[in-house]
């Protein structure tokens, strides 16, 4: 919920260390969610959000080792060609604005994991990291990792955006309930290019 995209469990797990109490891991998050579905399916809407797969923008079908929450609209939990850096960017953007918050609430440090994960996504952001090769100067500024991901995020956005969008009015007349959160078999749907 804190990244607000799909995500692989891996990272699910870096985000949960970096601002969550307990343990969690990516084993029994890619578990879980192969749960989710025969839960769902044995008893359809009994619970108020199951975990899903993100759904591939051209066939419908569940794209391996993304999750993604039902409540989000369709449009959210689909992937088309720019979203994995569409929602790179935006992962970084919302992990950039809790280390942020975490340094003004409490008026301290973020936890050592949350700069690390929030590192991590900097580094392959261009103009994300300090200039200064300096150790004092060189403190990562989650302002300046929000703004160079946004200027990015900026030139992808209305693309995605459509991209998904047509995805979305795709699977909500060609697919099930079920299958517009778990996917479709890749047999039940007709390519995108196979439309053109």
């Amino acid at each position: 919920m804190l990244l607000g995209t799909p995500a692989a469990p891996k990272l699910i797990v870096g985000v949960h260390e970096a601002f969550f109490p307990g343990e969690l891991s990516a084993s029994k998050l890619s578990s879980l969610r192969r749960d989710e579905e025969r839960s769902y399916r044995s008893s359809p809407g009994a619970r108020p959000y199951y975990l899903c797969p993100a759904l591939a923008h051209d066939l419908l079908t569940p794209v391996r080792a993304l999750i993604t929450v039902s409540t989000w609209p369709l449009e959210q939990r689909i992937i088309g060609p720019l979203s994995p850096r569409v929602d790179f960017l935006t992962g970084a953007i919302r992990v950039a604005e809790a280390v942020h918050a975490a340094e003004t609430s409490t008026g301290g440090e973020p936890s050592p994991a949350a700069l690390r994960l929030l590192w991590r996504f900097a580094a392959n952001i261009p103009d994300a990291l300090p200039r200064s090769t300096s150790e004092h100067e060189s403190a990562l500024d989650a302002q300046q990792v929000i703004d160079a991901a946004q200027a990015e995020l900026d030139m992808h956005l209305d693309a995605d955006r459509a991209a998904r969008s047509e995805a979305s009015l795709r699977a909500r007349t060609s697919l099930r309930d079920a299958q517009q959160l778990f996917g479709a078999p890749p047999q039940n749907v007709t390519p995108l290019r196979a439309r053109a």
